[in-house]
């Protein structure tokens, strides 16, 4: 079922186009002042936070929030505060709000931990939409409906045990997984083999067939599992891989040097260049970060669709052409490469950007050499992912066995439904066998004590 209903998530342009434009005309603060008020950070970032516009200063466990207004440190919003984060495309009139609270069934993912607690926002609509609001920074971060809720507790919930008492603990979640995952792919390895020894009996015996079993429910057992067997090796492989986490692939991030070299600029020197009054000169924005790529400091704004783009610290645009410029001159400070790299926009259909679930604006930069390609949003300056050969080797091994998204495969969803459904219905006949003949081996096991204590 989750191949055909995922988790639900929703995109971070998504999120930022449900929230209100920045009340620009009420910041007095500069990105600098708000640094200073946080006692320092790694980054910085403008968004409306209810009523009054917020920094977001990220560096600590979770980020700090001042007041763009005053220079003060922001409380949690309020139940009343979370329902207002909302801009006109979505009102939230007759909705509920339920917390704070820390977990949640659709929040209990890692990446959330920075923004925790959550507010969640029951709108009053046909579907069930609930969305989720972080109460520390109001950023919306979450949203699922009753249909996607449904499906998803008999699918990736079940799949994934993904618990809320046990997936609120990363470690314990990630090592219970995995362990439980190597030990079902040993199951399954042994299986696959005893079937193949069988096989070999009966082909050396010279009997006709591929089995000697007579019973039924063996014969179907065995029959099934020679072909399914496959499948369910490559399935609970692919499946333990995705828990690997960096422990026998790379995760395709820049270590915090290269990311250094990459931006070229601390997250205060870029600050101290941006003008205070340059932010009530933006177009109307939902979010305005402060950024720096090969030791130039820019802002990326997010519009009022959630499209991101990048501007001089002047206010001016920066054509795509002069992004890519820059991207790749960072690239090469980080990395040692040559500067002669070029960027090209990623289809939505690439095979890698399926893998890694990277945005629509996400461009590719790769050079004549052979060093692995780079994956950098064009929107924002930032570096989504390195597709060494480890990373490259984990997309193909994971997700292209787990989900059959091969390339050319992708693009046709029908027929990928098709070639997913046949061996998920082989599957599915071999899990069952399995069962019948379990349920027999219990009964007969029974049958005996039952006697027993009627015969005493």
């Amino acid at each position: 079922m989750l191949l055909f209903e995922p988790f639900p998530s929703l995109p971070k342009a998504e999120g930022q186009a449900l929230g209100r434009t920045i009340d620009q005309a009420a910041v007095v603060l500069t990105p600098v002042q708000a640094l200073a008020a946080a006692g320092g950070g790694t980054a910085v970032r403008l968004r409306q936070r209810g009523d009054a516009p917020a920094y977001i200063v990220a560096g600590g466990a979770h980020p700090v929030v001042i007041d763009a207004s005053n220079g003060r440190r922001m409380p949690l919003l309020s139940p009343q505060a979370a329902a207002s984060v909302f801009g006109p495309g979505l009102p939230a009139r007759g909705a509920s709000v339920v917390g704070p609270f820390g977990y949640d069934q659709w929040v209990v993912h890692n990446q959330f931990d920075a923004l925790r607690p959550f507010y969640r926002v029951d709108l009053a609509d046909p579907v069930g939409t609930q969305i989720y609001v972080s109460a520390r920074t109001g950023d919306i971060v979450q949203r699922t409906t009753r249909w996607q809720r449904g499906w998803n507790w008999v699918g990736a919930v079940l799949h994934w045990a993904y618990v809320t008492p046990l997936r609120s603990s990363f470690a314990a979640w990630d090592r219970t997984v995995w362990i439980v995952s190597f030990v079902a792919m040993l199951v399954a390895d042994a299986g696959m083999i005893l079937g193949i020894v069988r096989m070999l009996a009966v082909r050396r015996a010279r009997r006709p067939g591929l089995t000697f079993y007579r019973q039924r429910w063996m014969r179907w057992h065995h029959l099934v599992g020679l072909f399914a067997g496959i499948f369910v090796l490559t399935w609970i492989l692919s499946g333990w891989l995705s828990m690997d986490h960096g422990r026998l692939f790379s995760r395709g991030q820049p270590t915090d040097a290269q990311a250094a070299l990459y931006s070229g600029l601390t997250a205060n020197v870029a600050a101290a260049s941006v003008d205070g009054a340059l932010l009530h000169r933006l177009s109307p924005a939902k979010e305005i970060a402060i950024t720096s790529v090969a030791g130039v400091p820019l802002l990326a704004v997010t519009d009022q669709n959630g499209k991101s783009g990048l501007l001089t610290i002047a206010g001016v645009p920066v054509t795509p052409a002069k992004a890519d410029e820059l991207i790749a001159k960072g690239l090469g400070r980080a990395w040692g490469t040559p500067p002669a790299l070029s960027g090209v926009s990623v289809p939505l259909d690439d095979f890698y950007s399926l893998a890694e679930g990277l945005p629509p604006s996400a461009r590719r930069f790769a050079g004549a050499d052979a060093r692995p390609p780079v994956y950098v949003d064009g929107g924002t300056g930032n570096i989504l992912v390195l597709m060494s050969t480890s990373r490259a080797a984990y997309a193909w091994i994971y997700y292209a066995l787990h989900s059959f998204n091969f390339p050319g495969v992708a693009r046709h969803q029908v027929l990928r439904d098709i070639l997913v459904l046949i061996p998920l219905t082989a599957g599915f006949l071999f899990s069952i066998t399995g069962v019948v003949l379990g349920w027999q081996r219990l009964r007969k096991s029974t049958v005996p004590a039952k006697s027993k204590e009627i015969t005493r």
